[in-house]
């Protein structure tokens, strides 16, 4: 499943966003630790003017949970930074005036998507001139993103966030969240510690999904050992290598 169809297969409607206990049961439950960066959001949520907030940092960091929970809000839109479009986005800025814009690898957006969501960051006012024709409208939208690194950002966007740097995972991290995340899907403590050790140990992922894609198939350990050993024989570093002694 890709992260934009998750986003959407896990959105839930908040009736009232502001309403900060029920925030706090529903949002971000899927993540381990980051108390702090949790209550930065809550507070970004109540501001009266928008914060917007980056979350910087490797794959496998939580990023992305925390995007998952922000789609959780009432008028929340969600676009990779690899999949948005000028037209795209800005036709749903104009039609559904999105309250939070959630945005997903923010530095793979081209430098005209960046220079409209600076806009709208800047001072609310999004402007398409099409076919001869101009039309404009002003928007309270706050934007939370991720990203990998921020080399591709223009300067004066990046300037318009908060910027919080995570660090990669380590295996404890990894492993306290895989056995977290996969109970919720009714996953035993013992298969769901040797998915986590398997996929980091042996797979040398650092991904969640790797370990969810494989508990939706494993009943028992001896199943986990045997998705995992069919992965690493037919995955691509494997192909690569027996080409190599082919050749």
């Amino acid at each position: 499943m890709s992260v934009e169809k998750e986003m959407t297969a896990g959105r839930k409607n908040i009736s009232n966003y502001s309403t900060k206990p029920n925030l706090q049961n529903d949002l971000f439950d899927n993540i381990i630790g980051y108390e702090d960066i949790k209550k930065l959001f809550f507070l970004s949520f109540e501001s009266q003017r928008p914060i917007h907030i980056l979350l910087v940092g490797p794959p496998a960091s939580a990023k992305t949970l925390f995007m998952l929970g922000c789609m959780k809000l009432e008028r929340s839109y969600f676009t990779l930074g690899t999949h948005s479009t000028r037209s795209g986005m800005v036709d749903y800025l104009f039609e559904k005036r999105p309250r939070f814009l959630i945005v997903d690898e923010i530095e793979h957006m081209s430098i005209r998507d960046q220079t409209v969501l600076l806009s709208l960051m800047e001072t609310g006012i999004i402007a398409e001139t099409k076919f001869m024709k101009t039309r404009n409208t002003q928007l309270k939208t706050w934007v939370f993103a991720t990203a990998n690194g921020t080399n591709h950002l223009l300067t004066p966007l990046l300037s318009r966030f908060m910027v919080l740097h995570f660090k990669q995972y380590k295996f404890e991290n990894f492993l306290d969240v895989s056995i977290h995340m996969l109970g919720r899907d009714g996953i035993a403590k013992d298969i769901a510690n040797r998915i986590a050790d398997q996929v980091w140990h042996k797979m040398k992922s650092k991904d969640i999904r790797d370990c969810i894609k494989i508990a939706h198939l494993a009943k028992t350990k001896d199943d986990v050992n045997f998705i995992v050993e069919t992965l690493l024989r037919y995955g691509k570093t494997s192909n690569s290598t027996d080409n190599k002694k082919q050749s």
